[in-house]
């Protein structure tokens, strides 16, 4: 019975549904048939596959952001702006368990009032101690109580604005800041490191500012610590916390006047303590991977220190000459595009990543599977309309949003969505699920 549940989910037989039970049991059995696995080493060779898909209640998922996969909470969470939340999965089951709601939703930016100052949530972390902290709109953070054995599981605990007289001036009709987009967790100092990418001027005409990033203290009273500006940057995106060296390091794309670069996207190092930038390590895109682009998003560390960076377009793998201000390329990966998150997953060994099939002229959107210890791309899985991938490293499911357009949702226009063409949830969203496929015997040998 449990092979051909299995196989069931395998060859997409059956759709997770709010109201499938088929699904519920077919997933659970494969979460106890992973506990229970005794060919670890064999899977960790193994290709990743589609299992299945996951439907999220409520408005199509039409606008969503960042993900994360929490190890202590067993939950993977994802920024859900088209249900004004953060949606919560449970990542050994994978069905969906409730949401934290009360955040902005998908708000226009460049206005001066609380519904027009960016959307919202955007960036997600969760800490160990059962805390979500989330990027929203009109330069909020929120916090949220994810424990569920907590009073007040699901609810939002404490806002914290980021915003800045520059790009603030403090009366209803001047919120300028924009969105608190993408942030992480320093949890030696117990900080939070969060980013404005796109501030305009409190005065008008409200032109584009330099982008900033704030510090909040994650304890009571969790207030701001401070601000770090960054001059002439086209952006900012993602901070990722060091465990080696305890500093942030935040990826921040370049500028561009036309046809001429003015700022090199860069990796820069921030120390949590002095709140200052150490070193700035600029990326030559022209110089590494022979294009003109000055963009930058994701980042991701493994512990020998080799980074994967989104950049150029591409996923690089590289290491930061702590001498220098040089980076160290260990391989532009060209088969797949870069997205905007990337992740590595401890479980597998693996880097994931969301975009492109670049080894083909008619690529499809997929997810990536790049070999971390070697810097050797293994595969690319058709994820058509997914992104944002993150792992949750105890059973080695891969997850990403798949995120369809209004249109779509409206059914005035065709569902090519992951979600329609291999599982049948129409004009909806989702989330999908991968995972290592098994060796040719070994259900067999399990059962």
């Amino acid at each position: 019975m449990l092979k051909d549940v299995r196989r069931l989910a395998y060859l997409g037989l059956a759709t997770t549904s709010l109201a499938g039970a088929v699904i519920a049991v077919a997933m659970t059995a494969v979460a106890a048939d992973d506990s229970n696995n005794k060919d670890q080493d064999n899977n960790r060779n193994a290709p990743v596959s589609l299992l299945s898909v996951i439907q999220v209640p409520g408005n199509p998922v039409t606008s969503a952001d960042i993900s994360w996969a929490d190890p202590v909470t067993e939950r993977y969470y994802f920024a859900d702006r088209s249900n004004f939340g953060v949606d919560v999965i449970d990542a050994e089951k994978d069905v969906w368990v409730g949401r934290v709601k009360g955040m902005a939703g998908p708000l226009p930016s460049g206005g001066g009032t609380s519904t027009t100052n960016g959307p919202g949530p955007n960036g997600v972390v969760v800490t160990p101690q059962k805390r979500l902290w989330a990027g929203d709109g009109n330069s909020t953070v929120q916090l949220a109580d994810v424990d569920p054995d907590s009073k007040t599981y699901l609810q939002i605990l404490r806002s914290v604005s980021t915003a800045l007289p520059a790009c603030d001036g403090g009366t209803a009709t001047t919120h300028y800041c924009g969105r608190a987009d993408e942030l992480d967790y320093d949890p030696k100092h117990h900080i939070i490191l969060i980013a404005n990418n796109a501030p305009l001027s409190a005065t008008a005409p409200h032109l584009s500012i330099d982008p900033y990033a704030t510090f909040i203290n994650a304890d009571p009273p969790y207030n701001v610590l401070g601000h770090i500006i960054f001059p002439g940057a086209g952006g900012l995106e993602q901070p990722r916390w060091d465990h080696q060296t305890q500093r942030f390091l935040i990826t921040v794309p370049g500028k561009m006047i036309g046809t001429t670069i003015t700022t090199l996207p860069s990796i820069q190092v921030i120390n949590p303590t002095t709140l200052l930038s150490e070193k700035t390590y600029p990326l030559d895109c022209s110089a590494i991977a022979g294009v003109t682009s000055v963009s930058t998003t994701g980042i991701v560390l493994r512990p020998n220190q080799h980074i994967l960076v989104s950049a150029c377009g591409f996923p690089i793998i590289l290491t930061l000459d702590k001498k220098t201000s040089k980076v160290n390329i260990i391989k532009v990966i060209n088969q797949v595009g870069g997205g905007d998150q990337v992740w590595f997953n401890p479980g597998d060994g693996r880097f994931y990543v969301t975009g492109l099939d670049k080894t083909t002229p008619t690529g499809v959107q997929s997810l990536g599977v790049i070999n971390a210890e070697t810097s050797e791309w293994l595969q690319n899985v058709p994820d058509v309309r997914g992104k944002n991938a993150a792992a949750f490293s105890e059973n080695n499911h891969i997850f990403t949003i798949v995120q369809i357009t209004a249109a779509i949702a409206a059914g005035t226009a065709p569902d090519d969505s992951i979600c329609f063409t291999a599982f049948n949830l129409k004009g909806t969203g989702c989330v999908a699920v991968f995972r290592h496929l098994r060796h040719p015997g070994a259900d067999d040998a399990q059962e």
